[in-house]
């Protein structure tokens, strides 16, 4: 290469993958150098030095999507390892019998809400009950004209 495709090259890889460091650079040459972005025919040109860093890029975002994948796995896992409701409610009511004002206070809306959901709840199996009474009776009435 002569000294203005090495200025050139040089100017577009800075333009092209600013966020490189050093080490990316010499990895990703010595990889090429070595064959593994394929064969270079005794030409190493700009082109050539373009492709190779294209395929070291390609290769190191695919490896720091995995490493970004795992860390959130890891961080997924750790979040969930919190308390249970049960646990919780258990906790609140330990601290409300040892005088806690603000644990009674939880408490009492924890114990509101989950007197509301088992209504809400009550209500549902009841209008589905009532359907099914309702559906029986219609399919009881078909057969009995029917016979």
């Amino acid at each position: 290469m002569e000294d203005t495709q090495v200025a050139f090259t040089t100017d577009m890889i800075i333009e092209e993958y600013p966020y490189f460091k050093v080490d990316d650079m010499k990895l990703a040459l010595r990889n090429g150098m070595k064959g593994k972005y394929g064969e270079i025919y005794n030409r190493l040109d700009g082109s050539v030095i373009m492709g190779w860093l294209r395929q070291y890029n390609r290769e190191r975002c695919a490896r720091a999507d995995i490493l970004s994948y795992n860390d959130h796995k890891q961080l997924n896992e750790a979040e969930s390892n919190g308390l249970y409701y049960e646990d919780y409610r258990r906790m609140l009511q330990e601290k409300a019998a040892n005088g806690d004002q603000e644990a009674q206070k939880a408490l009492n809306r924890s114990n509101d809400t989950l007197a509301f959901m088992k209504r809400k709840s009550l209500e549902k199996r009841r209008k589905m009950l009532e359907k099914y009474e309702q559906k029986e009776a219609l399919r009881n009435k078909v057969q009995q004209e029917g016979t």
